[in-house]
């Protein structure tokens, strides 16, 4: 009995076994800043994963732990995203959004409109790539 259960624990084509997939972590929160008194509030985000990404092509969702859809970041790319409707983001800035490419290592920071972020809140950032509404990379993180 007990080599069975081992058997099939070592099976890995039986989905109920296997924990659910989720996204990497390949875009992370590095810090969240939101002071009083308006809470404006900044994202800092860094590639930590080892691709570089055509930053024209990546979007995301920022979601807060109330529930809310704070706003959706339509490109990463600066020179795009002066050019689109803002809807919760401010200004984008560092090198991940200067040129075509968000490279290993570099960082964009995302100004948002102020009372966005509040402390105690638990950011959640989803990013997509292209047209495809698969999750590529998604991090949390808590505003103290």
């Amino acid at each position: 009995m007990i080599l069975a259960a081992l058997v099939l624990l070592m099976i890995p084509e039986l989905d109920y076994y296997q924990p659910e997939d989720e996204p990497p972590v390949i875009f992370e929160i590095m810090e969240i800043y939101s002071a009083e008194p308006d809470y404006d509030s900044m994202i800092v985000l860094r590639n930590t994963g080892i691709n570089m990404y055509d930053n024209r092509l990546l979007s995301a969702d920022i979601y807060l732990s109330r529930g809310d859809k704070v706003c959706p970041v339509e490109t990463f790319n600066g020179h795009d995203f002066i050019s689109t409707h803002h809807f919760g983001v401010q200004t984008m800035g560092g090198s991940g959004c200067r040129n075509s490419y968000w490279c290993t290592r570099e960082k964009v920071s995302l100004d948002l409109s102020d009372k966005s972020i509040r402390p105690g809140d638990v950011v959640q950032i989803d990013f997509y790539f292209g047209e495809s509404t698969d999750v590529i990379s998604s991090d949390t993180y808590t505003l103290n």
